[in-house]
């Protein structure tokens, strides 16, 4: 097995916004340091360190952000050379941050074209392509990354590339290298499991889900907690534990609507508290109508039209409910599709002090 990288970076920090909270971390940069910066910049205008060091102490800062200086500095340095620090910085930023996605993903093509000596404009390509389900490519991309650092979460990434193109066995393969203590949110380890499962090693199914298992915490925001560990049981047919799961993470944490494979696991292990449930569901609906019609600003609809297409959705689903009760529920079909993960790439930043990034391409 090889050796995997496993900074702090790697194992703990995702920035991104849309897949963890940035701002909740000590800044690197202070206020007080950004206005020196911003000083230092007028001696020496076209210092691409010291803007993009500006950019960065601007997205730390967002109390002092007036008109979305962040970007404008990123765009600023990008605008002076397009290196390869400028350029991918600033790819990373429109493509987390600004949901610009296909410009973003030009920018880093057009600096692959420097042929980059680190891993990190590679793996950034190689991370959107996958989004965009562009498979082959990313492959290529992320294998190169692979090449120059191997990081755990680029060994899980190219592991779910294989599963998006077919190749149960070899994604298996990497899940399971990628299956380490430094897989904190258990991605890894979940993907393994239900990959195991489709290859009917269940005994390696059952072997994770149990030391998953022990790691439950009530409430617990972690990706993959107590429900994504009951749904493990669920595909071993083990209901009774597919449902101790379930209360462990916090049952009324969860609308068993969205969650079938549970649902139907309390159904066969715990009837009535099946229903006991499903009746808190419907009454949360009711006090939900109440409130709508008592208090529709606290709503915060945009129309009346939205506020009554509100009101339908949840008699309707009141009403559905109720039918299921009285029916019960049938075994659900698993879509194994659907229960795979992706890595979150998180802080790719050239020069990002907090996630301990390197400075440049070198």
């Amino acid at each position: 097995m090889e050796r995997i990288i496993t900074n702090k970076e790697n194992a703990t920090h995702y920035i991104a916004t849309r897949y963890a909270p940035f701002y909740n971390k000590m800044i690197a940069t202070t206020e007080i340091e950004l206005r020196e910066l911003i000083d230092k910049l007028k001696d020496n205008p076209q210092n691409l360190d010291l803007i993009n060091e500006i950019a960065l102490g601007y997205f730390e800062n967002p109390s002092m952000l007036t008109d979305d200086e962040d970007l404008k500095y990123f765009e600023l340095a990008y605008s002076i050379k397009k290196t390869i620090k400028s350029s991918h910085n600033l790819a990373w930023y429109l493509y987390f941050e600004c949901g610009k996605e296909n410009r973003a993903i030009g920018i880093q093509k057009e600096l692959i074209e420097q042929k980059p000596k680190s891993y990190l404009p590679y793996y950034l390509l190689g991370f959107m392509l996958l989004e965009k389900e562009d498979l082959k490519k990313a492959l290529e991309y992320l294998q190169i990354a692979k090449e120059k650092s191997n990081r755990r979460d680029i060994l899980h990434n190219i592991g779910f590339c294989y599963f998006k193109l077919g190749d149960l066995n070899t994604s298996r393969e990497y899940f399971s290298i990628a299956n380490t203590e430094f897989d904190l949110e258990y991605r890894s380890a979940f993907n393994q499991a239900v990959l195991d499962f489709q290859l009917h090693d269940s005994e390696s199914t059952r072997e994770i889900a149990d030391r998953l298992f022990q790691n439950i915490e009530q409430n617990s925001v972690s990706m993959i907690g107590g429900y994504e560990i009951g749904f493990l049981y669920y595909l071993l047919g083990d209901y009774d534990k597919a449902t101790e799961s379930l209360i462990k993470q916090g049952i009324d944490g969860v609308d068993l609507t969205d969650w079938k494979e549970l649902s139907y696991s309390l159904f066969i292990s715990d009837n009535k508290r099946w229903i006991s449930q499903h009746k808190k569901m419907i009454s949360e609906r009711e006090n939900w109508i109440t409130e709508i019609n008592t208090e529709p600003d606290e709503w915060d609809f945009d129309s009346e039209q939205d506020r009554n297409e509100r009101l339908s959705e949840l008699k309707n689903e009141i009403k559905n409910i109720n039918e299921l009760i009285l029916k019960g529920i049938s075994k659900p079909e698993v879509e194994i599709s659907k229960n795979i993960w992706i890595e979150p790439c998180g802080c790719l930043l050239f020069d990002c002090k907090r996630h301990e990034n390197q400075p440049d391409d070198n």
